[in-house]
Order: C-alpha cells, then structure tokens, then sequence
C-alpha cells in the first residue's frame, strides 16, 4: 500500500544529483522553487553527496537545508527512496538501462515522477507496463521532460491553446523548426544514444518511432513531409534529429487531450531546422542522416565514448555563449483557401543541460504544487509536460529565463 503523501519527509528528491545535468538541476531547485521546499540530493556516493549539500547549503542559506538520500539501484532502496518522497526527478541515464527499476518502484507507491531522458523505445516500455499501475497508485508520471521533448510539446499546446482561445476551431498543420541553436553535448547524452541502440532492437526502435506508438488512440494516416522545404513564415527548413522523439511525444499529448478532439482530428505536427540557405539544408541533411545511421556500427559507438566521458560536458564558460530558440506556425482546420494562423517563439538564453533543468522542476513543482493541471484530471499516470501547462506553470517557467511568446498572424 503507497503511503500517504501527509506522512512523507520529502516533497522532492533529485536522484542523479552528483551528475553533469544534475547539478544544474539542483542549482534550477535553489533558484527557482519556494524556500521552504523540503528537498533532497540522491546517489550512490556518500562522499560526492556531502560535498554538494555542503556547497548548496552555504550558497543558499535561507533556505531549507538539503537533505542527503544515499540509494544505489538495489530494489530496496529504490522502494525507500521512492516513500520518502512525494515527487522524485531523475537524471540517472542511459535510462534504458539504470531507469526501469526507478520508475516501478515510483508507479507502485504512488509517487510523482520526472525525467530527463530521450530514449523513446524505453519511454514506449514504461508506458506499456506501468501506465496503469501509476494510475491506479495515483502518480503523475513525465518522462522526456528535458530538451527531448518538453519544448516541442509545449509549442505545440500553447498554438493549439491560443487556436482555440482565438477562434475556437482546431489545428491542422502544425510546423515546428529548431530555429537557432548554441550548443554542446555532455557524455551523458552521447550514453544514452549508444545504449538505446545496443539495448534495442531495431523492431523495438521502428515500432517505437511510428506517430502513435505513444498515444492512447490512433489517428488517420499522415501525408509524406518532404524533409528539406521552404516554408512561408519560418523559411527554408531541413531534417533535425530530434524531429522524431518529440513526434511520438507530441502525439501522445495529441491522444491524451479528449482523445485528440481539443487538438483536431487533422493534427499534423512536423518539426525541422532551420537553415540559411538551400547549401546549408543540404548539408544539416546529410549530417542528420550520418548521425542517425553510424551510431549503429560499433566502431563508431566505441570512438565517440572515447571522446566524450560520461560525467563531462560543455564547460560553464562555453555554456554563457548558448541558446536555444524554436519557432511554429499552427493552421486552423477550417476548410478554409486562406487559414487562420498562430505564431509561437520558445527562447532560452543558456544552454540546454540548464533548460533540461528548468523543465524538470517546473514540471514537478506544478505536479505538487498546482491543483489546476491536466495531469490530475485525468486521473494520473504516465503523461507528458503538456498535461501540466497552466498559466501558474508559464509563469513560473518565464521566471526561470524559459520564455514563450503567441501571435496572430
């Protein structure tokens, strides 16, 4: 039996804490939840642990000491972990490998659970096994909470939201590009992309990129979306590797909402790059193409761990030249030669481990904190960010730097 969220030490615990993506998640805790948060760092190393609460605690000191949860991946300790705490985020990766465990052991006693990771074909297990167990226990539960897929997914809520507030009609096309992006990559995120192809099998991986392998209901067949296009308002756009996680992800959010009825039955999500010029689209292309394909032949997968250690990632001096920006345009579905339109803009001005950071938190503060979101009407479960996004949860994301901006165009 789960117990009692009244009885629990914790409101938050951060497993992973010691990590390159964690401490930029404890540091987005400190700077942007209430001081009285009752919260927890978690890990396998006692000694890391020490040294970070030591230094959380003398640079925040106004706040609620953080408290120390030492949990490797053991069954029991996962189960203590997961009842001494009322919402748990994880950024222990490859999730594919150490994530399974942790999201039962949260399902079963009911506890509230977000995620960073952008593994879609474990996503697509959690969510066949234990969907029905969190619902049941009462967990509201978010993976893919990170850079995959939480932009993309709150883009296109927030141009279905503003479609629907505009001119109460539903969406059709929904064009979604990646329109600037600053950044590097931690070792962490290569990890996860070598183990999800050598935990996988490549049925496993088609079955889970296909549109609906995550939405509760299936919609009709898309049409073919040419992968290099000009586009009337975002410009000239080509492939982006991350197109096809938020995709599946998005449609989830498509299913969960009224059984894709507040979205339109003719959604049409489709997310690109974009590019300066048609040499340049060529070439994102081609290197999309490659980064999709040689991760597959071990020899490469051996290289890059060579060149990237888990652990490591873009320094702090690399990380205040970054930024993220993401542009859309949704078209009303209304039969119409000249539909409506909506323009949305997602900017970030730092890097994307940090807005990894920032996601997770909101995401989780809302769940605790935030009786209005979509997430606790329908009744728990594993959900997407979309099913937290209240007006209270973009305010608070403004807070954190992470801004989101609507027009009619």
């Amino acid at each position: 039996m789960a117990l009692p969220h009244s009885q629990r030490k914790y409101d938050l615990i951060l497993f992973g804490a010691a990590g390159y993506t964690g401490k930029l998640t404890a540091e987005q805790v400190l700077q942007h939840t209430p001081s009285s948060l009752r919260w927890a760092i978690a890990g396998r190393s006692p000694h890391k642990l020490e040294l970070l609460a030591a230094d959380l605690d003398r640079r925040f000191p106004d706040r609620v000491p953080v408290g120390i949860f030492i949990a490797d991946l053991d069954e029991d300790a996962l189960e203590k972990m997961a009842r001494a705490t009322r919402c748990l985020i994880s950024t222990v990766g490859p999730f594919i490998r150490y994530g399974t465990a942790v999201v039962e052991a949260c399902a079963v006693n009911g506890t509230h659970y977000v995620d960073s990771t952008g593994e879609i074909t474990w996503v697509k297990e959690i969510v066949d096994k234990y969907h029905k167990t969190a619902k049941v226990n009462g967990a509201i539960m978010i993976p893919q909470c990170g850079m995959e897929s939480a932009p993309a997914d709150l883009a296109a809520h927030t141009l279905v939201k503003s479609m629907r507030d505009s001119y109460n009609c539903p969406v059709g096309d929904v064009t979604l590009c990646l329109h600037e992006l600053k950044a590097g990559m931690s070792g962490g995120t290569l990890e996860s992309g070598m183990s999800l192809l050598e935990h996988s099998t490549l049925q496993e991986v088609v079955h889970a990129t296909r549109t609906y392998a995550l939405s509760p209901v299936r919609g009709y067949d898309l049409p073919f979306a040419w992968p290099m296009r000009r586009h009337p308002e975002l410009g000239i756009l080509t492939k982006w590797i991350q197109a096809v996680p938020d995709t599946v992800y998005v449609y989830r959010s498509w299913g969960t909402f009224d059984r894709g009825q507040y979205y339109g039955e003719n959604f049409n999500f489709m997310e690109y790059r974009r590019a300066n010029n048609w040499i340049s689209a060529v070439f994102w292309f081609l290197m999309m193409c490659s980064i999709t394909v040689l991760p597959i032949f071990a020899p490469f997968r051996w290289l890059a761990r060579k060149l990237i250690q888990p652990g490591e990632g873009p320094t702090a001096e690399q990380m205040a030249k970054y930024r993220i920006e993401y542009r859309g345009v949704a078209e009303a579905d209304d039969d119409s030669e000249t539909p409506k339109k909506v323009f949305v803009k997602l900017t970030y001005e730092k890097d994307p481990y940090t807005c990894t950071g920032a996601l997770m938190v909101q995401v989780a503060m809302s769940i605790l904190f935030d009786e209005d979101i979509q997430a606790k009407k329908l009744g728990c479960g594993i959900l997407t960010a979309a099913t937290v996004a209240t007006p209270e949860f973009y305010r608070n994301l403004d807070r954190t730097g992470f801004h989101i901006e609507t027009k009619l165009l």
